[in-house]
Order: structure tokens, then sequence, then C-alpha cells
């Protein structure tokens, strides 16, 4: 992808989401939310693909996958006034249409467009579909990565702002209860990772993203969820038991191993 294109479709991501402010000129704060999130996973993207030595064009493409990834969640929330996939539509999949309807790649070859819908399409999956391969993998994987670092900032900002007050009208079915439910944990324990359907509090949401260590794809990924300290931040937030404890200790000795040498380990409560 060159400049241009990239340039190209950030004029069409700003003139698209605009469409979705009131009279007023201003997005509900939940869709300035969505707004603000993209431009950072279009940044950690870039970086991402920077450190890992991939070339400018490559560069151009991770950045433009990580601002539209999630392009669906204007629409899903105009129409349905929620966030939640399962109460309404699956935004990955609403934004890689919505992409496709408008043209914005029209102008790429098929083999770039192909790998731009698809890190849309399946950024939001809950593991990678075994039919991904090759650059549309290692883009996918990538701007997965982006989207769960810059969520890791969003969601740990709104909780120590405000307990995360809005995450109930983001998801309806998830309460503000610091307390895991017990079979969240259970099923964390056994599987490592957990769908969101099952989420019912915000200790679930956060102990939800503990387990997306597993998922990190990258070393510098790694290296930015280790120095950012994110383990430590969410174990603050939870009133957890020696089982929940054991969840973030046993994801923290993964991330070392993981990485190697290149990490120090954490000072701070976790073992």
């Amino acid at each position: 992808m060159t400049q241009k294109e990239l340039f190209n479709i950030r004029s069409e991501f700003e003139h698209y989401v605009h469409r979705f402010a009131d009279a007023g000129a201003e997005l509900h704060p939940l869709l300035q939310l969505k707004a603000e999130h993209s431009e950072y996973v279009a940044a950690e993207a870039r970086e991402l693909s920077s450190d890992l030595g991939w070339s400018a064009s490559e560069q151009h493409s991770a950045e433009a996958i990580g601002l539209m990834h999630d392009i669906g969640r204007f629409s899903q929330f105009a129409e349905f006034g929620t966030f939640s996939d399962s109460a309404s539509v699956d935004h990955g999949e609403r934004g890689a249409a919505v992409v496709e309807q408008a043209g914005w790649l029209a102008a790429l070859p098929d083999e770039n467009r192909h790998v731009l819908l698809n890190g849309i399409r399946y950024h939001n999956r809950l593991t990678i579909p075994n039919h991904i391969h090759d650059r549309s993998l290692a883009f996918l994987r990538l701007v997965r990565d982006a989207d769960k670092l810059d969520i890791f900032r969003v969601v740990l900002d709104a909780v120590e702002r405000d307990g995360f007050r809005d995450l109930p009208t983001m998801l309806p079915h998830v309460t503000l209860d610091r307390h895991p439910s017990p079979a969240f944990v259970e099923q964390l324990s056994g599987r490592r990772y957990a769908s969101l359907s099952n989420v019912n509090t915000l200790a679930d949401f956060l102990l939800m993203q503990v387990s997306w260590a597993y998922d990190l794809n990258y070393l510098p990924t790694l290296k930015r969820f280790h120095d950012r300290g994110i383990l430590l931040r969410i174990l603050k937030h939870l009133d957890g038991d020696v089982r929940v404890h054991a969840l973030v200790s046993e994801v923290h000795r993964y991330v070392l191993k993981r990485a190697g040498k290149t990490l120090r380990p954490i000072n701070g409560g976790i073992g």
C-alpha cells in the first residue's frame, strides 16, 4: 500500500464516522471512544509492524487495518444501541461489509484488498479461522495484537477513572461487580480463554483480558504488555480468591517464558 492509498482510506474513514454525529456535529460519547480507539489501534499496528521490520508498504497496510478494524461498531451502535455482538451483529463481519460495499479498497490489488478485509472481518473472533494463511495471517495476528493492547488501555483507564460506569451501557448483560463469577473462573482455569458471552461482571471482563495474554502473537506485543504493567493494574481491581491470583500468576509466567530473556520479572505481587 502506498502513502496516498493510506491517506485516501483515512479520508473515507473520517467522512464515514462523521455521518454518525448528531446535529451539533458531536458523536455519541461511546462512538467517540470507538473513533479514538481506532486511531490508537492504527498507531499501535504501525509501531508493531515497524518493530517487526516490515516494509513501509506493509506498515501502511497495518495502519489501515488498525484504523478500519472497528468500522462496523458505528452502524452497530446506531442500529442496536449496543456493542454486544451476540445481541446485535458480528461487528467484524459488519465492518468488512461496510468497507467492501463503499469501495474504499477498490483501487488496491486483489491480494491486498483480501488481506485488509480479512483483518477487519476476523479481528474479533475468539480464535483465528483455520483457513487464514500467509500474508492475511500475519496481518490478522498484528491487528488482533494492536486491538488488545489498546483495549487494555481503554478498560483500565475507565476502571481507574470511574469504575467503568459505561460498561453496562456498552454490554447490558455485564454488571460492575468486582467479584468474578465462579463458573467463569472455572472456565478460564480449564481452557485459558473464554467468550465475551460468558462474562457477567466487571471482574469477569478483567479476567478475560488477563487470558488474552495467551493470544498475543508477536514479541513486541508481549514486551508492551509486560512493560506497561498491565497484569499488575488489572490485579488491583479484582476482588478474587486464591484461584484468581493463581490465574494471573500463571499468565505472568507464560509471558516471561514466551519472551525469554528480553523481559525482567515484575515486582509487586505477581508470583
